[in-house]
């Protein structure tokens, strides 16, 4: 499975999708009104067009969003977990998406999931 920024510099591939997505409401991701899917660093392959990706990192540092250079889409983010990849789903086509179960994290308050 591909997943593209919208201008297609940055293109992000999977073998599966995941069992579900995460939707956070914490103070970046619900700027972002990012879905996020959890991987092993292995199982992503990200290929990065001439013009590159940027990063942020907020708060404690513990967060790295990397986003597109051109289009500025939010691509993945990495955690201090090196062997781990948070991919956006949001670059997914629609029906992908509404195929996955999305779940609701309250990362605002409580860091518990919400259903």
């Amino acid at each position: 499975m591909n997943l593209k920024c919208h201008c297609g510099n940055v293109e992000i591939s999977i073998k599966e999708k995941p069992k579900s997505l995460t939707s956070c409401n914490c103070s970046i991701c619900n700027r972002y009104a990012s879905l996020w899917a959890y991987y092993n660093k292995e199982e992503v392959f990200i290929k990065v067009g001439e013009e590159g990706i940027s990063s942020y990192t907020c708060g404690d540092k513990s967060l790295t969003f990397k986003h597109c250079n051109i289009c500025r889409c939010i691509t993945h983010y990495k955690t201090n977990d090196e062997n781990k990849t948070v991919v956006n789903f949001r670059m997914a086509d629609i029906k992908e998406i509404d195929s996955i179960r999305i779940r609701r994290f309250d990362g605002a308050d409580t860091w518990k999931y919400l259903d």
